[in-house]
Parts: structure tokens; C-alpha cells; sequence
């Protein structure tokens, strides 16, 4: 019997049996970090073909990106996106950690997410407010790219416009860092001090420490 799992922005994912999808569920549970490493290794060598793949290598990839290995989350990134190309959730995610080194390949992959969202209909059983909440996330990470890459192309005010963009989206700590850090660029003291005032507030104590540091250059 096979046991479907729901994804909104991926191809229906499905085990093959109920032994499959344990193990599968082994993967999911492991938190974070070097755990999901591990579980998603031994999952792939004992269901090889599994359908399943693609978002234990999403997990993968994230739990890489948690541990600070962008070498390896890059690679895994890219593994999950061959698995899956309709995967905007690795891809938006991509587009921002590629955006500060290869600004052309982050923006095709921000520009896919774009183009695909707006074709994207809910999927059925997907709740409106978590399909809504989703997109916006998506959409928010996206711009953050375009934002990135139109910063490194010298382009100082079109970056603010999509960050702005995605803050209207999708507000997060980390937005609010970028945001004050190009403020600050820019001359706008005001803004740039309350935005990274609110970075230095951020539960991430790595984020934090960056807000306070960025706050005493304005100082």
C-alpha cells in the first residue's frame, strides 16, 4: 500500500510502503543538523529509488544550511533541485546563497520562483492561510535575491526596492539586518538604526551580535 505525503511546491511524493515512509519519517523527525545528515544518507542507500528522495534531500539541505556548511548545502541544493525542479522552496532558498557570488544564476533561479508562483494554484487539503503564508515567504526570499544581486551590480537603489519588496512580504530579523546595513550605505541613519536595533533584538544570537556590531559603526 502506498502512503502519499502532501507538498504544495513539489510533485505529489509517495512510499511505496508503509516500511518506506517509517523510514522516511526517521528522517523527518531528526530535528537538525548532523542528524538529518546521517538518517537522509542511510535512507537513500537502503530506498535508492525511492519517490521520497527529493524532500528527504530538501531536509538535507537545510539541515546543511542550519550548520553553517554552504559548501555542502550547496551541493545537496542542487542535488534536491535535479530530484525535484519544481521545488520552489529549495530554490528560493537557493537564490539568496548564491546571490552574493553568482549573481547571474541566483537571479534565474529568484526569477523561476516568480514566474512559477504566479501560475501556482492551491494545492487541495493545503489550509488557505499556510498556502498563503508560504507564498509570501517564497515570494519575500526571492526578493531578497534580486535584491542581493542588484546590489553587487551597483545598483544601490533598485536593491532597496526589492528588499523593501520582501519586507512587505515576508518581515523577518535578518531582512531587517540587510535592510539596515544598506540604509546605513545610503546616508539614512534614522532608518538604518531602527532596523538594525531590531536585528540587534533577534533570538539568533549570530544575528544579533551582527546588529549590535552594525549599530556601534553607526555610533
Amino acid at each position: 500500500m502506498a502512503v502519499r505525503l502532501a507538498a504544495q511546491f513539489q510533485p505529489p511524493l509517495e512510499a511505496e510502503t508503509p516500511e518506506e515512509f517509517d523510514s522516511y519519517l526517521t528522517v523527518e523527525q531528526a530535528g537538525e543538523g548532523r542528524e538529518v545528515i546521517a538518517r537522509s544518507e542511510a535512507f537513500r542507500k537502503q530506498w535508492p529509488a525511492s519517490k521520497l528522495l527529493p524532500r528527504v534531500w530538501e531536509l538535507r539541505y537545510f539541515a546543511w544550511q542550519k550548520l553553517g556548511k554552504a559548501v555542502e548545502a550547496r551541493k545537496d541544493g542542487e542535488e534536491a533541485l535535479a530530484l525535484a525542479p519544481g521545488n520552489l522552496t529549495v530554490r528560493a532558498a537557493l537564490a539568496v546563497q548564491m546571490a552574493s557570488e553568482e549573481v547571474d544564476a541566483a537571479e534565474r533561479h529568484a526569477r523561476t520562483v516568480l514566474d512559477e508562483l504566479a501560475k501556482t494554484k492551491i494545492r487541495r487539503g493545503v489550509p488557505l492561510a499556510q498556502y498563503e503564508a508560504t507564498v509570501a515567504k517564497l515570494r519575500g526570499q526571492a526578493r531578497v535575491a534580486l535584491g542581493l544581486v542588484k546590489f553587487r551590480r551597483g545598483d544601490a537603489a533598485g536593491a532597496l526596492a526589492e528588499l523593501e519588496e520582501a519586507d512587505r512580504l515576508a518581515p523577518e530579523p535578518a531582512l531587517s539586518y540587510r535592510l539596515g546595513r544598506l540604509y546605513a550605505a545610503l546616508g539614512r541613519a534614522a532608518e538604518a538604526r531602527k532596523r538594525l536595533t531590531e536585528a540587534a533584538q533577534a533570538a539568533d544570537p549570530v544575528l544579533a551580535e551582527r546588529g549590535r556590531a552594525a549599530l556601534a559603526e553607526l555610533r
